[in-house]
């Protein structure tokens, strides 16, 4: 492995997670964060960091594949499961410049946190926070303490029920527009619409 990854480490996204041995070669048991779940395989050249005491260091995948309904892969040089053990509990990374190209009207979730939220009427909402994974399909979760045009057009009784709001990524339903570039989201939702 290479020298310790510090100065670009803000820009890594971690990808999976490694949780348990597969056989006795060296394989491995991912937790994988990617959609679908196999797209880790599609990065070799990963970052790997085994407790954050340590930062990150460069590691090869050499070969993996979907099993069941996880992923299991094997990195070079660790052949055998008492070597391999060293790995278990490690989390996977790569650049934000290594992410494939999102296709139309598809974004990365690292990509929306963080961005702001405005309704039709020009209120801004609040900020992304984080996103959840529905059988429906995704959801924003909006935390509305960072805007003071929301809160001031609620009393205090409501602003504690929505300091965060929930809003379906439906694409020309609820979501009207994501500008990548100014960092903005506009949606259809009311301000006196709630998450309860």
């Amino acid at each position: 492995m290479s020298e310790l990854m510090s100065e670009k480490t803000e820009q890594l996204h971690i990808l999976a997670k490694i949780t348990g041995y597969y056989g006795v070669k060296g394989w491995l048991k991912l937790y994988s964060f990617t959609e679908p779940r196999d797209n880790i395989i599609h990065y070799p050249a990963l970052k790997i960091r085994r407790n954050k005491r340590e930062g990150w260091q460069d590691i090869k995948l050499d070969s993996g594949k979907a099993h069941g309904k996880g992923v299991i892969a094997h990195f070079t040089g660790y052949d055998n499961r008492e070597i391999a053990a060293s790995l278990i509990g490690a989390e996977l990374a790569v650049y934000r410049s290594d992410f494939k190209p999102a296709g139309k009207d598809e974004y990365y979730w690292s990509d929306l946190i963080g961005m702001t939220v405005k309704n039709l009427e020009g209120i801004e909402l609040g900020q992304v926070t984080r996103l959840m994974e529905t059988a429906a399909n995704d959801v924003l979760v909006i935390n509305t303490n960072s805007s003071s045009q929301i809160s001031a057009s609620q009393d205090s009784a409501s602003q504690k029920s929505s300091e965060e709001i929930l809003i379906p990524f439906v694409l020309d339903h609820f979501i009207e527009q994501v500008d990548l570039d100014a960092g903005t989201i506009t949606v259809d939702w009311p301000v006196d619409w709630n998450s309860d």
